[in-house]
C-alpha cells in the first residue's frame, strides 16, 4: 500500500500540498493545516473586512 500511495504521489508531482482539506481537520488542528500562508491572510483580511465584529464563527477560525 505505501509503495502504490509513493508511486501515486510520484506521478502527481508539483499538485501534492501535503496539506489536508479544510473540512477534513479535526476539532483542535489549525488552519495552517490546510491553507498556505498567503492563502492564510487572504482569508483573515477578508473575515476581518466582511465580519469586524467576530459574529460569524466556525469550529476552525481563520484568524487564529
Amino acid at each position: 500500500m505505501r509503495g502504490k500511495q509513493a508511486a501515486l504521489i510520484a506521478q502527481l508531482g508539483e499538485a501534492v500540498s501535503g496539506r489536508k482539506p479544510y473540512t477534513f481537520l479535526a476539532p483542535g488542528e489549525s488552519a495552517a493545516q490546510a491553507f498556505p500562508p498567503e492563502a492564510r491572510a487572504r482569508l483573515a483580511r477578508i473575515k476581518r473586512e466582511r465580519d469586524p465584529g467576530g459574529v460569524v464563527r466556525a469550529n476552525f477560525p481563520i484568524t487564529g
